[in-house]
């Protein structure tokens, strides 16, 4: 299979309001001082929205038949106080739209749990009918000081998304074979989804890399490397389980639109 749909995941926009925002690009003391706190948001591995695409339709205008749709959501305090906070908010939009609260607290932690898509997807105008795959929740937290202020906690410190995706499980052991040798790479599941790869395929160095699976299609996203060399690589999941990786490039490297299949380990 030389030829597949590479598939784009709807990213997370911003919503912009007359308010502060804290960035990961922000120091911990600086973040601490403004909000008076820093917090992390943790959610289950089962957190997900997950289905099966109608057939005879391209992907991106087929209707999705959700099997499972759940959220377990935890607000958790990493450091600080709440002296100065009057309520915790956690706030949801569906692809960038209009945002909504989910609901709020006035302490830590607070744990949000949403067994059903009709819940997931209440006073946001969509229903089910209306979703396809690479379809964008995202839920935000917000921080409501008693001086009035409010501080949006964005990427990692404060957001979680959930895509909706075909159920998937590439977790396992693969082969890499390589001129130098043959050597296994370990596959771990980080999120529905997403993956954690060991070994960077044409390197003998066990530099690792993350992908993306939406609905057999795979992506290389991140990898351990050098600031300097952008890897990008698309694929598919082969009917035997191996991942076949198409088009592979390492910046600054001899890699540059190579091929190669990672035999799926018994």
């Amino acid at each position: 299979m030389k030829t597949f749909k590479k598939i784009l995941i709807v990213m997370i926009a911003m919503v912009t309001i007359a308010s502060c925002q804290v960035t990961d690009e922000d120091t911990v003391a600086e973040v601490a001082s403004e909000a008076g706190m820093i917090i992390n948001v943790v959610t289950t591995p089962t957190s997900s929205i997950l289905g099966s695409p109608e057939g005879g339709v391209d992907l991106k205008d087929a209707k999705v038949n959700i099997t499972n749709a759940y959220l377990d959501l935890t607000v958790r305090l990493s450091s600080g106080n709440l002296d100065n906070i009057s309520k915790i908010e956690v706030v949801k939009s569906f692809n960038g739209g209009a945002e909504v609260s989910l609901g709020e607290s006035t302490t830590l932690p607070y744990n949000i749990v949403i067994s059903n898509l009709t819940d997931l997807l209440a006073d946001t105008g969509v229903v089910e009918s209306d979703l396809r795959i690479g379809d964008d929740l995202s839920f935000k937290t917000k921080v409501h000081k008693k001086d009035g202020s409010v501080f949006y906690y964005s990427t990692s410190l404060g957001d979680y998304s959930l895509v909706v995706n075909c159920s998937s499980n590439l977790a396992a052991a693969y082969s890499i074979s390589l001129s130098s040798g043959v050597y296994t790479c370990t596959v771990t599941e980080v999120s529905p989804g997403v993956y954690y790869a060991d070994r960077v395929p044409f390197f003998s160095n066990a530099y690792w890399f993350e992908f993306t699976d939406t609905c057999g299609v795979l992506k290389m996203t991140d990898f351990q490397y050098n600031p300097g060399n952008q890897l990008e690589g698309f694929g598919y999941v082969a009917a035997n389980g191996d991942l076949v990786w198409e088009s592979v490039s390492v910046g600054g490297t001899s890699v540059d639109g190579w091929d190669i299949v990672m035999p799926r380990l018994p």
